[in-house]
């Protein structure tokens, strides 16, 4: 099966359970109506992609038997409160992501196009364990993942301020939990919200969102990084507990929540940077 097969039978599947009306799914209707349904634009999928679709549904949980005594291979099959709030989250920053790492990366670059490319490699591959169920190797990669995008806030900070004794305390600490700590204190001590909103006086909607992002910072940002942080670090000490596969779907599916707070910051700090330099020309 090709990978393009693939994604395009889970991409019809996730389509037909949205649909239903009744909670309930058949596969053989689901495999008899791919022709037509949805005006026949996955009428070139083949059944065996659709077959291994559902399976991988029913493997991460979104279906199950309709009833206890009905066997594993009834067509007839009831959508669970799990996959219920996944399918309800489809458009949403909780796209459940795992299930599809090539458009969910493609759809990331667009939404957040200065993304970094090394967080963008480690949350790809974080995406594909999971999809091959490795949770462990998930659960570090995506503690990569975080960590690039907190070293990225760091030097855009350390690039607006161009402060070297500010860059040395940074160089101090070279564990990513002393970097963060620094992060926050410095944007706190220095005002780094006041110091953009200045910037940006007389742009209402950049103000606004400024304002929106570091309400998500004091609210958000600490408790997310510290998610990423604990787990990458219990996973990568080898004990018997091993790893929660829902947490670790739950880690990817909000990493781009994560990412819109880390970017969207540098993104107003580096436009911030380009016009104090502009100013500084035209003085």
């Amino acid at each position: 099966m090709s990978e393009k097969n693939g994604l395009s039978a889970l991409d019809y599947l996730l389509k037909t359970l949205k649909e239903d009306r009744d909670g309930s799914a058949n596969l053989s209707n689901i495999l008899g109506d791919r022709k037509d349904a949805f005006k026949g634009e996955y009428k070139e999928i083949d059944e065996n992609s659709i077959d291994e679709a559902w399976l991988n549904l029913f493997l991460d949980g979104w279906i199950r038997p309709i009833s206890a005594s009905s066997p594993l291979n009834s067509h007839w099959f009831r959508v669970t409160s799990y996959g219920k709030s996944q399918l309800g989250m489809i458009d949403d920053d909780y796209f459940p992501v795992f299930l599809d790492p090539q458009s969910t990366i493609s759809g990331l670059k667009s939404t957040i196009p200065n993304i970094d490319p090394i967080t963008l490699k480690y949350f790809e591959e974080a995406l594909w364990a999971i999809k091959k169920r490795l949770f462990l190797s998930a659960t570090i990669t995506l503690g990569g993942a975080s960590e690039s995008s907190i070293l990225a806030l760091v030097e855009a900070l350390l690039d607006f301020y161009s402060d070297d004794s500010l860059s040395a305390e940074f160089d101090k600490n070279n564990k990513i939990k002393n970097r963060f700590e620094l992060l926050l204190k410095t944007m706190k001590e220095r005002n780094l919200k006041r110091n953009l909103l200045d910037t940006f006086k007389t742009d209402s909607g950049k103000c606004d969102d400024i304002n929106k992002i570091f309400i998500k910072v004091d609210t958000v940002l600490q408790r997310m990084f510290d998610i990423y942080r604990i787990n990458r670090n219990d996973a990568g000490h080898p004990t018997d507990i091993g790893s929660d596969p829902d947490i670790t779907r739950a880690e990817a599916a909000m990493f781009k929540k994560y990412c819109k707070i880390i970017y969207g910051l540098i993104s107003c700090i580096n436009e911030a940077k380009g016009l104090k330099g502009s100013s500084r020309l035209n003085e």
